[in-house]
């Protein structure tokens, strides 16, 4: 018997350790256990507010959304039932701008031409083919450009050769020249 009482103090003392453990364990998952039921009540409660929304949109906005995409269809199909109209107007507008814009410049051009003056208008019939003139004009004054360069050239060469043999023979130039 003093086995026993001597391991019953021992024992109980066992127990009640092994009692408050279970209780210190118990707390905490009791603890733990509030602290989950709390964020799934939570969790619920988002859920059910998520639920409520998706309902109110299912019954305002998606009917909404449905009339919106039908108006939709019917103006892209009256507009595509359009196209070719606009197109053709487009097509037409695009004429008129280009046949406007070509008639401008050829009045810009002809106005440039006519307030050229005389030297510049010589020039360019003579030397370059955009002159504004008929090609009989141009063949014309070509021509005579071409005979007045000869005779200018022949004259110039008579100028040289006299001025040569007036040296060959070493005639007298400027003060002493015989008069």
């Amino acid at each position: 018997m003093s086995d026993f009482s001597s391991q019953l103090p021992s024992s109980s003392l066992s127990v009640e350790s092994t009692k408050r453990a279970a209780d210190a364990e118990l707390a905490g998952a009791l603890s733990n256990s509030r602290a989950v039921h709390s964020l799934l009540v939570e969790a619920l409660g988002s859920i059910e507010g998520n639920r409520q929304r998706v309902d109110r949109a299912l019954v305002r906005h998606i009917p909404h959304i449905y009339r919106e995409l039908s108006d939709s269809l019917e103006s892209l199909g009256m507009l595509q039932t359009r196209l070719p109209e606009i197109r053709e107007q487009v097509r037409a507008i695009r004429s008129a701008y280009d046949s406007g814009r070509l008639k401008a410049q050829d009045l810009v051009t002809e106005l440039e031409w006519k307030h050229a003056p005389a030297q510049d208008k010589l020039l360019r019939i003579v030397f370059t083919r955009a002159a504004p003139v008929a090609a009989r004009e141009v063949a014309l004054l070509r021509l005579v450009f071409a005979l007045l360069f000869v005779f200018l050239a022949w004259q110039l060469v008579g100028a040289v050769d006299g001025a040569y043999r007036a040296y060959r023979h070493r005639l007298v130039w400027g003060d002493k020249l015989i008069s």
